[in-house]
């Protein structure tokens, strides 16, 4: 099995109950049950959202809770003071969802874990039987409803007991005013990192900006970056900024807008790396959208071979696409 569950406990985080509500045993699992929680675990662990940061405050409350439990396996006492102090964030910041907090401790491919999964409320309905003159069918409206078993997790927790290595899904909220991954910035009190695909988006679309003002919007200029990005995340789960602006632009002025570009959206590290989830689900090939509404899709590594595929700029200023050497063409 690539995960097998030993403990875990649920705690119900409503802010309008007043207060927690904090469970006094640990679950227990039927087939179903279980069937549920480990889906969902592996999903989370997969995610390509989900990502790699490190607690930069070694007297945080957290930590300072995953060290105690290392050494007395307190599991209850430490989901109880992680409930509570996230029931007070959520009762303080209205923009953070109310949610039902599962704790686990988990073997996940071999590795131990403590897990928190964030299962947020969502709008559901359910049937009600009423007593008037009789029985009367209705359908309510249910709004703690948890996620279902094909749905998706929007945050969660995963702590390696033995490095104490962290990763964290999470979204950005407006917490006390400010906006920020709520959950890295005041629960871990961990580097505040962009998931893998920002980070990704904010590089290709400051690539974009800059070949749209200094090169006329240059297609095969955007697409021999996102080339660059995935050969380089595919061989070594990351890329350079410098290499791409290096193999991209040619004029210093040019290079030194894009290098400008990128700090100011947020990106100061001179090397990305992404996740081995995340490098599973990048592209591999380049869609174009011609004019007219013609869509065409092209395996990255065949978009700078000439041999089967050439793009041709003609002297009225509009674009051939020229396929070559093909087999054999499917209807699909």
């Amino acid at each position: 099995m690539s995960v097998s569950i030993s403990r875990a406990i649920l705690h119900i985080l409503d802010p309008s109950l007043g207060v927690p509500v904090l469970s006094d045993n640990l679950m227990s699992f039927n087939d179903q049950m279980r069937e549920y929680t480990e889906k969902h675990v592996l999903k989370c662990f997969n995610d390509a959202d989900l990502k790699k940061t490190k607690f930069i405050n070694e007297d945080g409350l957290f930590l300072k809770l995953i060290k105690e439990y290392k050494l007395n396996e307190e599991f209850k006492k430490f989901t109880n003071e992680i409930a509570e102090f996230f029931f007070k964030l959520i009762a303080e910041n209205q923009d953070i969802k109310p949610c039902d907090l599962l704790f686990l401790q988990a073997n996940v491919f071999n590795k131990d874990y403590i897990v928190m999964l964030k299962l947020n409320y969502k709008n559901g309905y359910i049937h009600f039987t009423k007593q008037e003159e009789g029985t009367k069918n209705i359908i309510i409206e249910q709004p703690c409803a948890l996620p279902s078993a094909s749905g998706k997790i929007d945050e969660c927790i995963f702590v390696d007991l033995n490095t104490l290595e962290v990763f964290v899904k999470e979204k950005k909220c407006q917490v006390y005013n400010e906006p920020c991954y709520y959950i890295s910035k005041h629960l871990l009190e961990c580097k505040e990192e962009k998931p893998d695909k920002e980070k990704v988006k904010i590089i290709t679309q400051a690539t974009d900006k800059i070949i749209k003002e200094f090169y006329d919007d240059d297609v095969m200029m955007k697409t021999k970056v996102k080339n660059i990005i995935r050969e380089n995340v595919e061989e070594s789960l990351k890329f350079n900024v410098e290499d791409i602006s290096d193999q991209v632009f040619e004029d210093r002025e040019i290079k030194k807008a894009y290098s400008e570009e990128i700090k100011m959206k947020g990106i100061k590290e001179p090397e990305v790396k992404v996740n081995f989830n995340y490098a599973n689900k990048i592209k591999t090939k380049q869609k174009f959208v011609t004019d007219e509404g013609i869509e065409i899709n092209i395996p990255y590594e065949m978009i700078s071979n000439k041999d089967k595929v050439e793009f041709i700029t003609n002297p009225d200023g509009t674009i051939s696409i020229v396929l070559k050497n093909i087999d054999n063409i499917m209807d699909k």
